[in-house]
Parts: structure tokens; sequence; C-alpha cells
């Protein structure tokens, strides 16, 4: 018998005569009491109670009680496997399997969860059916057929899928019916989650990072949080009536911060069919084009009025530029997602600086680009003035058709 077993009696027995022995002080009755202790916690005798015991448990992978304390459901140990999907699940995270059952047989699991020789617990070896726990349960007062299947008896699935009211139910349509599914904690993955993010926040590297930080000092590693966590209870006052790891949490357990991001409103808005249609909105050189109105209807040509007309134009088209440089600005390639292989070769040229080479060596998308320009100035002049009472006469607005016309072709080369 290895250590941990031997161990494992000796303390349930010091236990035990603890509570016996404080109530006497006769020496002839502590002495059948001790005696009384030795017979109880023998292999001969503690073993076949125990394995009867043993069916007052069920180990599961998914305990009904955190659902709810009183719902009783078929005891489900998922067997999932392990697949490079991506999922948070069942399969993909190796933890301990929980029990939950009478109190009174707990110690009958903790004796199952003891390690052996070679590292696997008692009742990994009662799986496998090795010769060492065959040595371990070879007891005159029971077989070890019985044992075995007494112990055994916490790991078995129940026999059909129960069901609980308490236990939240969901209703799924399937072809001409309903197939319904109960949703239950996986109390392994809830254990694995505690126990990683309290290793991340409480380690003693994390403790030391911190304290680098209040002294204002350099750490090389730094430390990681996790912020928004909730922390949610299991049983109140009495975990272990939900399950052992429940208990062993003490109830406690982290729920991750499931909030919508929060984003940040982008100041460029790339085109998705055309930048001059997408990308700017008239409104906001409303100013300009009030002032170009302005000069249009002053009723002065002079030199001072047409020179105020080429730098008011001279100013929507830089005012338009530094729109096009922040979209460059967003990065070498983004117009060859598929969300964006509407807007014109030309334009992804000029906007893309994933095309800068071609930018650079071929002028040919420069001449469309600044047409569209034009016509986009003329386009949202009216469209800005459409109700104005005063309206331009047709040799006007040819006069500025051509300025705008002038105006992006001599800027051209600023495009680049």
């Amino acid at each position: 018998m290895n250590q941990s077993i031997l161990t494992f009696f000796s303390e349930r027995k010091t236990a035990w005569l603890k509570t016996k022995l404080k109530t006497t002080v006769d020496t002839d009755e502590q002495t059948a009491i001790q005696q009384e202790a030795e017979d109880k916690f023998s292999l001969s005798t503690w073993l076949p109670d125990a394995a009867k015991r043993a069916a007052w448990l069920s180990i599961v992978s998914h305990p009904s009680k955190f659902s709810h304390p009183s719902a009783k459901t078929s005891s489900i140990i998922a067997d999932s496997h392990q697949a490079n999907d991506g999922y948070l699940r069942s399969g993909n995270v190796a933890y301990e399997l929980d029990v939950f059952g009478n109190a009174a047989a707990m110690d009958v699991y903790r004796f199952l969860c003891l390690p052996m020789e070679d590292g696997e617990t008692v009742l990994q070896h009662l799986e496998k059916d090795s010769a060492e726990v065959k040595q371990l349960l070879n007891i005159p007062t029971a077989s070890y057929e019985n044992l075995r299947s007494g112990f055994l008896a916490v790991k078995q699935n129940s026999i059909g899928n129960k069901t609980n009211g308490l236990v939240k139910q969901v209703y799924f349509p399937v072809d001409a019916g309903y197939h319904l599914l109960s949703i239950l904690t996986p109390a392994g993955l809830l254990t694995q989650t505690k126990s990683r993010i309290d290793a991340m926040r409480f380690s003693e590297t994390t403790k030391q990072a911190k304290d680098s930080r209040r002294k204002n000092e350099h750490h090389a590693d730094g430390f990681d949080d996790i912020f928004g966590l909730t922390v949610t209870i299991y049983g109140g006052t009495k975990p272990q009536n939900i399950s052992v790891l429940n208990n062993q949490n003490a109830g406690r357990a982290y729920l991750l911060s499931s909030v919508p991001p929060t984003f940040e409103q982008r100041q460029v808005r790339l085109p998705t069919r055309h930048f001059f249609k997408n990308s700017l909105s008239g409104r906001r050189f409303r100013d300009i084009f009030q002032n170009l109105d302005r000069l249009m209807h002053s009723g002065v040509n002079n030199i001072h009025v047409r020179e105020g007309i080429r730098n008011t134009l001279k100013y929507l088209i830089d005012s338009v530029l530094q729109q096009a440089f922040r979209i460059r600005a967003s990065g070498a390639g983004w117009s060859q997602t598929e969300h964006y292989q509407a807007v014109p070769l030309a334009q992804r040229i000029w906007l893309d600086d994933a095309y800068l080479e071609q930018r650079e060596q071929n002028e040919d998308w420069l001449n469309e680009v600044a047409s569209d320009f034009a016509r986009w100035i003329v386009r949202t002049y009216e469209y800005l003035y459409k109700d104005s009472r005063t309206k331009l006469g047709d040799h006007e607005f040819r006069e500025m058709v051509s300025l705008a016309e002038l105006a992006v072709s001599a800027d051209k080369e600023f495009f680049k």
C-alpha cells in the first residue's frame, strides 16, 4: 500500500478518534474506541462499506445543481474530442470531472482520487482493471469484482436521458417537431477559468510586477489582467451542496464581460463604390461653397474677384486632398478586399498605397480622377444652392465649370 493511501486512512482515523475520545476520560473506554477505530478504518471493513456508499455519488462533467440545488437530471459525462476548430468547448480544454451526491460518501470520492505508485488514481486503475488495484482490493471480506463494480458506480451514465423543470430548457425546432435541449453548466470549465485567472492576477510574478509599478520601477515582463469580471456564487453558504469542484472554489466562479465592444467613430470613411460619392459630404464644405457662391454673384468681374474664385477653388481642392490622403493612411491594400471591389480602378490607384508604383509610373488614372473631381465640385455646388433665389445664368455656370476644371487640372500634380 502506497503512502498516499496510508495517509488517507491515518487522517480519517485520527479525525474520527478526536471526535470520540474528547467525550470520555475512562481508560478502558478509550482503549475500546481505539480498537474500534482500527477495525473501522481497516481495508477489510472500510472498503466493502465504501463500495456500497459509492452509489450515492455521481461523477459528471455538467452538474445540474449549478442551475438549481434541487434539480435532478441524468448523470452526464461529456465525451468530447479535441479539435483545432477555434471553439472554447469541453473537448478543447483539459479539466477534471466533478462529483455531487450525499456528503456522507465524499470520503469515497477522495479515496478514488488518491494516486497510486504510477501517478494514476485508484479510479483510473479500476477502470483499467489493473493488477495493482486487484492487489489493493484483495481482502477476505469481499470479492474484488463486487468492490470494483461498486466503486465504478460513481461514473456510470444514467440509463436514458432525464431532465428537470428547474433546468433552463430550449425547444429547438427539428424537422416537424422539436428537440428539447437542457442547458447545463460545465463545472470543469468554470474551475479552469477561475484557476487560470487567479494565477494571472495573484501569482508571485504578478505581485512583483504590480509592486514594481507602484514603486515606478522597471519590470521586464509586466503583468496581465482581465477587466470587467463578475463573481457569481453557487450554493450560497453551502457550496458543498452543489458539487465538489464548487466547494473547492468556495462557490465562486468568474463570468467574463460579454458586453458589446466600444468602437471609436472612424474619422475617415472608406469609399465602397466611389470616393466623391461615399467619402465626401457636401455639407462639410458648405462654408467654402458659400464663399464661392458669393464671389460668383458679386456682379463684379475684375482681377480681384477672379483671383478670389481661384483661391477658393484651390482651398476646396486642398481640403478634399486632405481627405484622400487620410484614406491612404488607412493602410496599403485596403481596396483589395471584396467589400471595395466596386471602387473604380483609377480611384484605387489614387487612394491605395498598394498601387504606389503604378501611381507613379502611369498617369492614365490621373485624368479620370481629375474629371471626376471637377464634376463633383459642380454637382455639389448645384446641390447646395438648388433652392437659391438667385441662380447662375448659362454663361456664368459654364464659366464656373471651366474654372473648376482649370483649378483641378492645375493641381493634378499634387494628387500623387
